[in-house]
């Protein structure tokens, strides 16, 4: 397995919650802002993240996502951090979007109420991504 990890951030949270997860699967982390859509096609696991805005993902992560060659037979990871509330659906948009590009979404995971001068607690979140790579390699 060759995973990537692929975030964008704006307040920072989402790049640590990225960082610990990079970690745990022995993957580089590119951040979409400066990576070109292409550094995808080296893996065959993307985890891609994004915090939520407006209860959508950020247009930064579907302007990736439209960019980005499509694949067949290839694996998704997704995450978000978020506020308040839409993680659900923006998930669904960034799941759809890379189901068109031939992804196939294995697990999705978020993390609500992070505050970027506070230390976040991801134990749960990386736990079941921890498990979800045990499980295709």
């Amino acid at each position: 397995m060759n995973p990537c990890v692929v975030c964008f951030s704006r307040t920072g949270n989402t790049k640590k919650f990225a960082q610990a997860i990079a970690d745990i699967a022995k993957a580089p982390l590119y951040d979409l802002a400066s990576a070109e859509a292409s550094v995808v096609e080296k893996c065959d696991l993307l985890i891609f993240g994004t915090p939520v805005e407006g209860a959508s993902p950020t247009k930064e992560a579907m302007a990736y996502i439209a960019n980005m060659p499509p694949v067949s037979g290839k694996k998704a990871i997704l995450f978000c951090t978020y506020r308040i509330f839409g993680n659900e659906r923006a998930m669904k948009a960034i799941e759809k979007a890379l189901s068109a590009k031939g992804y196939e979404t294995i697990l999705k995971v978020s993390k609500k109420g992070m505050k970027p001068e506070k230390e976040a607690d991801f134990s749960r979140e990386l736990a079941e991504i921890k498990k979800t790579l045990e499980n295709i390699k």
